[in-house]
């Protein structure tokens, strides 16, 4: 974070967390930047100090669940024994598909805030097309890494929905398998 944001984080911090809240609560379509203010304890003139438009806080809003997701994948690298070359895909299986309940919401936030603000998917967009680059340059078996990185979606965003039908138990033998199938796709 560049130094003249150091002291405003905390008010942008408040503005984006309020934002979130609210997108889940009456989706993107009927938020305001007063219910925003009103939420993250500031002005609207503050709020439009940070954010100038319903446009750049729905922006701001995608980036932040692209820093999580990298922050999510980044902390279950860090906490994975493997070392081998399916390390940074099993890290995105465990990472995106982790327990972070912040990570859960902000799933569901995006997806509320793309069905009024498609443009916003451009973040996402590059951030996927960015990982299935690297994935074809690195594994063995792209199609069986691709099967992977779809799956990961497809619960993703079940999750999201809340339409899972899956048990803790079942949903725990999806991701050890997802990691087998991880583990494969660079043999």
């Amino acid at each position: 974070m560049s130094e003249s944001h150091a002291s405003t984080g905390p008010a942008r911090d408040r503005i984006l967390e309020a934002a979130e809240r609210l997108v889940a609560e009456v989706g993107a379509a009927r938020l305001t930047l007063d219910a925003v203010a009103q939420g993250a304890g500031v002005s609207k003139g503050g709020l439009l100090y940070h954010f100038p438009s319903k446009e750049s806080l729905l922006n701001a809003l995608a980036h932040r669940y692209a820093e999580s997701m990298e922050q999510c994948i980044e902390a279950a690298k860090a906490n994975l024994a493997d070392f081998g070359k399916s390390r940074d895909l099993k890290a995105a299986v465990l990472g995106i598909l982790g327990s972070d309940p912040r990570s859960r919401a902000l799933s569901a936030v995006l997806l509320a805030t793309a069905v009024n603000e498609p443009a916003l998917l451009n973040v996402i967009r590059q951030c996927v097309a960015q990982y299935t680059q690297e994935l074809e340059a690195t594994c063995s078996n792209f199609t069986r890494a691709a099967v992977v990185t779809l799956a990961v979606d497809g619960l993703k965003m079940r999750e999201a929905l809340r339409i899972s039908p899956f048990t803790d138990e079942q949903r725990e033998q999806i991701v050890q398998e997802l990691l087998s199938m991880a583990e494969q796709s660079f043999n």
